[in-house]
């Protein structure tokens, strides 16, 4: 009996000691590298934040300077180029009548009535030109409003950004982030908007005035040749009287 005891505790142990032999023994790792705290996500690099705070701005400023200039010169062009042409027409208009008239009226007229022709023709040659001056001149009065309206926000734009500039030279890109720094920025920046804005309204208005200026010059250049035909007639009686 002790015997079969023995036998069975030893049966016991070899088939522990043969589990043990198969499986692996568990292991520990213990991490004894320093703990890294995670590093935040920087929205804008260093060199991200030179480009879009204050060179940025100021290429900004420039650009809407010239955009204002810009519109500007071509609506200086554009209505100087409908004038000189009106200027052209009107000073040929005398020609152009002469041309559309019988020679023999003004060969058959004496001193008197051919003064009185001429003395007409040049009427009619200043009152346009002088109305097509005046008109042109109200109109450019009216758009140099606009461009003056620019120039007082470019203005209060470049002060606020002469203000970043200076702090940035003495400073650099550390003191781009200083809440004085930002609110200037923003404020430059709401300057340039409200030009942008106004640049888009001001050209509707300049195609609007270019659209009259022309109806203007369009309607004085009628009216200088429909007096011009008067005065081809006053001519034609001013000779019939003198030979009858």
């Amino acid at each position: 009996m002790f015997a079969r005891a023995v036998a069975v505790a030893a049966l016991c142990a070899c088939a522990i000691s043969t589990a043990s032999a198969v499986q692996p023994q568990a292991r520990i790792y213990i991490d004894v590298a320093p703990k890294r705290t995670p590093r935040p996500t920087r929205i804008f690099e260093l060199d991200d934040v030179e480009k879009r705070y204050t060179p940025e701005l100021v290429q900004e400023l420039e650009a809407t300077k010239d955009n204002a200039l810009l519109l500007y010169t071509e609506y200086s062009s554009a209505s100087a180029g409908e004038m000189k042409a009106f200027l052209r027409n009107i000073s040929s208009l005398l020609q152009d009548t002469i041309r559309t008239m019988e020679t023999r009226v003004l060969d058959r007229a004496n001193r008197r009535c051919r003064d009185e022709f001429d003395a007409n023709m040049r009427k009619i040659e200043t009152d346009a030109q002088r109305a097509a001056a005046f008109s042109g001149e109200n109109h450019h009065k009216y758009f140099l409003g606009h461009m003056i309206v620019f120039r007082m926000h470019l203005n209060k734009s470049q002060d606020y950004v002469q203000r970043c500039q200076k702090i940035n030279r003495g400073c650099g890109t550390p003191c781009e982030t200083t809440p004085r720094m930002v609110r200037w920025r923003r404020l430059a920046m709401l300057e340039i908007n409200r030009v942008k804005d106004d640049i888009q309204h001001s050209r509707r208005s300049y195609k609007d005035l270019l659209v009259h200026a022309r109806r203007k010059l369009r309607h004085l250049r009628i009216e200088a040749q429909l007096r011009a035909k008067s005065a081809i007639a006053a001519v034609e009686q001013c000779v019939k009287n003198t030979t009858c």
